[in-house]
């Protein structure tokens, strides 16, 4: 029985341990412009037999879902800086052609004119390509449905230039992380969907873009320190059946020699 258990607790300090490394990035990152959270998710382990050699019970780890519940926002004041407000993700290319996904909005004009992540990846827009600013351009505003539009003298005022586009996915949370916020389309997510914001019959009917503002990690701080606490107490509570286990087995282990 102690052997059993010292099996059972050492798998399960194992993924206890995991649950607190999930919940103490959310916190790390609870100010990462684009950040969405993970959620630990346990199962049930019941082994059916009994004996030395068996299997373990307890809990394990069954997966760690991606959350993409709604960030906050914070003002930036740079028109570049873009914050998705509702469903929806931006579609930037990579140096290899390929359109990747974030919720990451913070983009740069780089020599070219072209709008771009941190990373160098180009900003996608309604046509399928990169979005591009000419040279000519005095000024550049961003409105609530993507509406990219560009001001050449003021007499004429500001004319439509190009507009940005969004992807949604039927199950957002099957989607593949890549690094820097970045997600690539899986199978469980299904291909994406396109359309702006704002557009009637989309996904995106209720979403907006926000110039001059970043979308922060949704981590709610209050909830993750109760939920690390509660781990933390759990990795303790399980230490302590183990050590127990441990000095009952080798009290029986010195009483057989």
């Amino acid at each position: 029985m102690s052997f059993h258990t010292l099996k059972t607790s050492g798998s399960s300090l194992k993924n206890i341990q995991f649950a607190i490394d999930a919940v103490s990035h959310n916190i790390a990152n609870i100010n990462t412009t684009g950040y969405k959270k993970q959620q630990p998710n346990f199962e049930a382990v019941v082994n059916a037999h009994a004996g030395m050699n068996d299997g373990l019970s307890g809990t394990a780890m069954s997966s760690n879902t991606t959350v993409f519940s709604q960030g906050s926002l914070k003002s930036t004041g740079t028109y570049s800086d873009l914050a998705i407000n509702g469903e929806g993700f931006f579609g930037v290319q990579n140096s290899v052609g390929e359109v990747v996904y974030s919720r990451a909005g913070h983009f740069l004009i780089d020599r070219d004119g072209s709008m771009v992540d941190p990373a160098g990846d180009y900003l996608m827009s309604v046509n399928g390509s990169k979005i591009t600013l000419p040279a000519t351009a005095q000024s550049v505003e961003v409105g609530i449905d993507g509406q990219v539009n560009i001001l050449f003298d003021v007499v004429s005022g500001y004319e439509s230039y190009d507009q940005i586009q969004l992807a949604t996915f039927m199950n957002p949370a099957g989607l593949e992380k890549i690094g820097n916020n970045n997600y690539r389309e899986s199978l469980n997510s299904g291909t994406p969907i396109f359309s702006t914001a704002g557009e009637a019959g989309a996904k995106t009917s209720g979403t907006s873009i926000i110039s001059g503002a970043l979308e922060l990690g949704n981590t709610n701080l209050s909830e993750s320190l109760t939920e690390l606490m509660a781990y933390q107490r759990s990795y303790q509570a399980v230490s302590r059946t183990s050590s127990t286990a441990d000095e009952i087995l080798q009290a029986t282990i010195n009483l057989a020699s």
